[in-house]
């Protein structure tokens, strides 16, 4: 992959279960939307039933989640590398889609 390039994949992921994305060491990665095949809540207000975090590889750390309607209404721009990395957990109990896309930075 090249700057510039999209990067993106789409997993059905089994409840409380988490989808990571790791770039390979050197990669940046600006992440624009987060998806899933689950919402939550009424409309017009319904997010996508997941938590959206960065993750070292032990501590995670919450940007979004499915309790926040607000936080889903902002544009997304989360920049994640190889020690820095995308975690999306799953918030229902059965399985789901979940995706992401984004743009490589470097």
């Amino acid at each position: 992959m090249a700057r510039g390039d999209v990067v993106s994949d789409i997993q059905s992921i089994a409840g409380a279960a988490n989808l990571d994305f790791q770039p390979a060491a050197g990669v940046e990665v600006m992440i624009t939307e987060v998806g899933s095949g689950n919402f939550t809540g009424t409309l017009p207000d319904k997010i996508p039933n997941v938590s959206v975090a960065l993750y070292n590889g032990t501590l995670a750390s919450f940007l979004r989640d499915n309790g926040s309607t607000q936080l889903w209404t902002k544009e997304m721009k989360i920049f994640i590398n190889n020690t820095r990395y995308l975690r999306i957990t799953n918030g229902s109990g059965s399985n789901q889609s979940l995706s992401y896309c984004g743009v490589q930075t470097k």
